[in-house]
């Protein structure tokens, strides 16, 4: 709305100008949906996800840029706008100018189009989404910009163009802003229980420090007895398994308190180098056999490839696989007709590796694959509530990624992902 006092000249300039904003809207809402989506944990949905990909990917936020540019310029010239003309609103008692579009209008309709077709399409896709604090904000983000829209139709309405407009405006920007906050609070509060937590495990830390002192003492009788034995006495073969079964439990224990000193002074910074991944998962397998077997349960390794090499540190990754396979054991049901544990491994892009992990275990709600990876969060009575987030821990110092994939009543999916070598930073896969 602009009063007939200014020059019409000025009046032009001003709407020609102003109109970027119903234009740039597109690219815009495109890219911030993008955003999040891309950033978000997504439920297991084929046809949103389709949607999804379909629309919310970077050669289609380029397209529309590109399109904006055009509709935008051709906005600038007479084939856009033609004229003003003036009008007379008697509901308001006053006049303004009306724009006369020219020859290329339609390409600005068509524009708005897209844009509203694209935020019908939103409006399903944000749904996908599992945190419920961006999907509140993506919803809200959605649902108001579908309501201006619809409100800002009105402008094509001579009579009733100045008033519900302005109106729409005003109920858009209210609402993002309360949206916006909301969302802000809500992590703000989260990141406020993380850094508690943190203290938490500072405290813990402390105090691992001066006990492991003791378990070295006492591990090292273990050890110096364990191989000890066999070497004085003969032992039955069942009782010298056990006995090999010993020593390699507390050979590895004794690394893992050796590198987990090693963390708590340097902040872990680990010795990695090019290790085999099956033979890892192996050792892991290994170390759970007793319980794995207490429990029926099996533990099935696939790979096209005997050896697959990945840079970790082999003391601390195999410890993240034990925690991930004690963690499956204790959440697969007694009842379970099939007691499987699955690692797919395989090699992606010559650049990582992935492993995918597959349980029997009771599944994890949406709601809770985030918090998981948090510490204090066991759902378990005896629980401690840091495997998992130690797993995370140490495949993030590796400079990977594990995630929930999908969880469901018969099982749970984590996919692990390593880089091939040092030199590679490796994107994250959903």
């Amino acid at each position: 709305m602009v009063y007939p006092a200014l020059d019409e000249d000025i009046v032009t300039l001003l709407f020609r100008f102003f109109r970027l904003g119903p234009i740039a809207a597109l690219p815009l809402i495109l890219y911030i949906t993008y955003e999040i989506y891309n950033s978000s944990v997504i439920r297991n949905n084929k046809i949103l996800d389709k949607i999804a990909k379909l629309i919310l990917n970077k050669k289609v936020i380029i397209v529309s840029f590109i399109s904006t540019g055009i509709v935008y310029g051709i906005n600038w010239t007479h084939y856009g706008i033609d004229h003003l003309q003036k009008l007379e609103n008697s509901q308001l008692n006053l006049d303004y100018y009306y724009p006369v579009y020219g020859r290329l209008a339609l390409s600005f309709n068509l524009h708005l189009l897209i844009l509203l077709l694209l935020l019908i399409l939103l409006a399903f896709v944000s749904h996908s989404i599992e945190n419920n604090k961006m999907r509140s904000f993506m919803t809200t983000l959605v649902i108001s910009s579908l309501l201006l829209f619809i409100l800002g139709l009105t402008n094509f309405i001579p009579s009733y163009q100045v008033l519900i407009s302005s109106i729409a405006v005003l109920i858009y920007s209210i609402l993002i802003l309360l949206s916006f906050i909301k969302m802000y609070n809500d992590f703000n509060h989260q990141y406020l229980n993380v850094v508690q937590r943190q203290n938490k495990l500072d405290y813990i830390g402390n105090m691992t420090a001066s006990l492991i002192h003791e378990v070295k003492n006492s591990l090292s009788i273990i050890k110096g007895y364990s191989e000890i034995i066999p070497s004085i006495q003969k032992l039955e073969p069942q009782t010298d398994k056990m006995m090999k079964d010993v020593i390699a439990s507390s050979k590895q224990l004794s690394n893992l308190v050796d590198a987990y000193n090693e963390f708590l002074r340097n902040d872990m910074d680990m010795e990695m180098k090019s290790e085999n991944i099956i033979k890892c998962i192996e050792v892991a397998k290994k170390m759970m056999g007793k319980k794995l077997q207490e429990n029926e349960v099996v533990v099935e390794i696939n790979s096209n490839k005997k050896v697959v090499n990945a840079y970790v540190n082999e003391t601390y990754f195999t410890q993240a696989l034990i925690n991930l396979i004690k963690n499956a054991i204790e959440a697969t049901p007694q009842d379970r007709e099939n007691k499987v544990i699955k690692l797919d491994v395989t090699e992606y892009d010559n650049n990582k590796v992935i492993i995918d992990m597959y349980d029997s275990g009771e599944g994890i709600p949406p709601e809770n694959w985030d918090k998981v990876f948090l510490p204090y969060n066991s759902t378990k009575t005896e629980g401690t509530g840091l495997g998992l987030p130690f797993c995370s821990k140490v495949i993030f110092s590796h400079r990977g990624f594990i995630d929930i994939i999908n969880s469901t009543s018969e099982g749970t999916h984590f996919r692990i992902q390593l880089p091939r070598n040092k030199f590679i930073e490796i994107s994250k896969d959903s």
